[in-house]
């Protein structure tokens, strides 16, 4: 499981400076019921939070692949109401230092919003949602610190519609304010898929943003790479760096150096063999201690795609630290 540390490195401009909120509720694009969606993504080596699916208690499948049908059919009774959105899953705790406890698996209730829904081939699809516990008074647990869990639901198509498969109800947790941030499938090659996450926060004026990619088969969700730093700034925490990074003369002198970067992640379209290169694309400008002279950021990051992780390859990420 991957949480980056309360000091960890940043996320993208559109969660900065009161965009954060935005990100609550957000989804990615789905690809439900999309023809130009279908293809056929190989099975990724399977997680151990993966299990059998359990003989439903509510509806026996569903005629389409769309998310309240899914939904009704994984949580019977679960309607998309602010109100009505929780169901039963299978959870360890989260610890003091924001990282799931060993051994400490067991049923929870929770706020369960589906984010996105892929056809991977003719009669194969996968559901990921994002999944936040509830506390004792059965509200969501969404302080700045906690995240949430990344839920996944993989169905197979039958003569009279779609089943349950298999479930993992907690790939991976990340994110802050009960929330993962946005979501996004995107295509490495012909048949495969992945899903990206941008999650991130601010701290005093200070904002950040972090990537993770996530390969989608048939039956497992498997990390490719998570925690890239992909964006962070600093004009909010001190006034000064604002006027700076502006070529303007500020009153007073910044308290040290001033950063606003930002990167955008490309993926190139390899083989189904060999899964393209990812890019992150990062501009902005920065400056350092020893002097207040802004510098252009213009600096692309190549990550190969070797043995099923994204390695970093060019190029060194030029996001500051928070």
């Amino acid at each position: 499981m991957h949480s980056p540390p309360a000091s960890r490195p940043a996320l993208s401009r559109a969660l900065r400076a009161g965009a954060i909120a935005a990100l609550v509720g957000m989804a990615g694009c789905s690809q439900e019921d999309s023809a130009s969606s279908t293809a056929t993504a190989p099975d990724a080596p399977a997680a151990p939070t993966t299990q059998a699916a359990p003989a439903p208690s509510g509806p026996a499948l569903a005629a389409t692949l769309k998310r309240g049908e899914l939904m009704a059919l994984v949580f019977p009774g679960w309607e998309d109401k602010d109100d009505s959105r929780s169901g039963t899953v299978q959870l360890p705790d989260i610890g003091n230092d924001g990282k799931p406890v060993k051994g400490s698996e067991g049923e929870q209730e929770a706020d369960i919003t589906p984010r996105e829904v892929v056809r991977l081939d003719d009669t194969h699809a996968v559901m990921l949602t994002e999944t936040v516990p509830l506390d004792d008074q059965g509200q969501p647990i969404n302080g700045h610190v906690s995240g949430a869990w990344i839920g996944a639901y993989f169905f197979e198509q039958g003569t009279d519609g779609w089943t349950l498969a298999k479930r993992s109800d907690g790939v991976d947790y990340l994110g802050f304010m009960g929330n993962i941030g946005q979501t996004k499938v995107e295509r490495i090659a012909p048949q495969r898929f992945v899903l990206t996450t941008t999650s991130g926060s601010c701290w005093q004026g200070s904002c950040g943003t972090w990537f993770s990619v996530y390969e989608l088969g048939t039956g497992t969700v498997h990390e490719l790479v998570t925690g890239i730093p992909l964006s962070a700034t600093n004009s909010g925490a001190d006034e000064a760096c604002e006027q700076v990074l502006k070529n303007e003369r500020p009153d007073t002198p910044p308290r040290g150096s001033c950063f606003d970067v930002d990167g955008t992640p490309e993926f190139v379209l390899g083989t189904d063999d060999e899964p393209g290169d990812m890019r992150i694309v990062f501009s902005g400008a920065q400056t350092t201690n020893a002097s207040n002279r802004v510098q252009t950021v213009d600096r692309t990051v190549v990550y190969s795609y070797r043995k099923g992780r994204y390695v970093p390859g060019d190029g060194r990420n030029p996001v500051p630290g928070l």
